[in-house]
């Protein structure tokens, strides 16, 4: 992602002609967000599933299931080709020896695409580990808001009421975003 802030900053800075009055640098990024007191009661509270429900839902909307799925089956076949899937096998075992937590989050998804019943705390324990999913209690939520403002990102969407999280669970959840907020304005 911090690549693609650098391109398009990079664009907008060489900008000469702004499609409107002036010229926006500003970048947002748009993610599921939910805060509990404690990483557990995030968990018991259906968050991680809710963005897995979520995440299949988009795939099955924009008609990217099936691409999803093809696409991931044809990886783990060359992840694990005993002859070393070629420079793409070597890719892919690189690219998941860089980021494991996005292969088994990948995997976590797939499952449930493909109609598997994955428990809760896996789920949870998957997804918790990338970075673009923003769940647990005020401490975990700081760190991953941190990463983003690293990466130059001006401003969080924070997608909270989503699935069947209940209508209490998330008011208390935006309340708690909210205390977090003036830790990341910038003068």
């Amino acid at each position: 992602m911090q690549e693609w802030i650098g391109i398009y900053r990079e664009a907008i800075r060489r900008c000469e002609r702004p499609v409107g009055a002036f010229v926006n640098d500003q970048v947002a990024f748009f993610t599921f967000v939910h805060c509990a007191e404690t990483d557990k009661q995030a968990m018991e509270n259906g968050a991680a599933e809710a963005a897995a429900w979520y995440t299949n839902g988009s795939f099955t909307f924009f008609e990217a299931k099936e691409s999803f799925l093809r696409t991931y089956a044809e990886e783990q076949a060359l992840l694990n080709d005993p002859a070393g899937g070629g420079l793409t096998g070597q890719f892919l075992r690189e690219r998941a020896n860089r980021s494991p937590s996005t292969t088994r989050a990948q995997a976590i998804i797939a499952r449930i695409m493909q109609g598997e019943d994955v428990p809760s705390q896996e789920v949870f324990d998957g997804l918790s580990e990338q970075d673009s999913l923003i769940v647990g209690s005020p401490e975990t939520c700081r760190q991953k808001m941190k990463v983003y403002q690293d990466l130059g990102i001006d401003r969080l969407l924070c997608f909270q009421q989503i699935a069947r999280l209940p209508h209490e669970t998330v008011m208390s959840s935006i309340r708690q975003i909210g205390k977090l907020i003036p830790e990341f304005d910038r003068p």
